[in-house]
């Protein structure tokens, strides 16, 4: 054991134990909900996204002994600053980078920093973000996702009707106001249910 600290362990080895707890926390991204990653957690989900595409592990630069100073992360609180802080938008945008700009043009990904290059943050902004929302109605079916958190609050909801209808409650629950609290913090807009009748 005293050979291997002499000779500076494994090749396989992070550069120090600070990564290494950082390259733990990615692993957490398939348990995690999603409202609830941090820096890390984005960063391990853009790596996986990387192995998928290239079939390689992405290569971190290592360019400062902590890692909440290293570049790749510095480049995730930037893409926050230009973007938006809210982790389920963040996941989105780089999905939709790997989607549309890397997989559909073959691209070869060399840095994390193609994330922040400023025309593609602002392409993903008018052509997504406040792309004109399609119709919604009373009839309209939620998403699994927006029907998970009112089951979990014991609520059973199929359309934006229901939704609608469980928003006009005189005393709303705890849980149901909490429930809706849970769909706002994943970018639901509630305004949305005053044109729905």
């Amino acid at each position: 054991m005293e050979e291997k600290e002499i000779i500076g362990g494994e090749l396989t080895d992070a550069p120090n134990v600070n990564y290494q707890k950082l390259f733990n926390k990615f692993s957490e991204i398939d348990t995690l909900p999603i409202p609830d990653w941090k820096p890390g957690h984005l960063l391990g989900f853009f790596c996986k996204r990387y192995y998928i595409q290239y079939n390689t592990k992405y290569k971190f630069k290592f360019n400062s002994p902590s890692p909440s100073k290293c570049f790749e992360v510095f480049q995730i609180k930037k893409l926050a600053s230009m973007l938006s802080a809210n982790p389920k938008i963040l996941k989105e945008y780089i999905d939709w980078v790997y989607d549309t700009k890397i997989i559909a043009a073959r691209k070869k990904l060399t840095s994390i920093s193609f994330l922040t290059v400023e025309g593609l943050v602002n392409e993903y902004k008018f052509k997504v973000l406040l792309a004109p929302a399609k119709e919604i109605d009373r009839t309209t079916p939620l998403s699994d996702e927006y029907k998970k958190i009112f089951f979990d609050a014991g609520v059973a909801l199929n359309t934006y009707g229901d939704l609608s209808f469980l928003n006009h409650m005189i005393d709303m629950p705890a849980e149901i106001v909490e429930a809706f609290n849970k769909l706002e913090a994943l970018g639901f807009n509630k305004s949305l249910l005053k044109s729905i009748i």
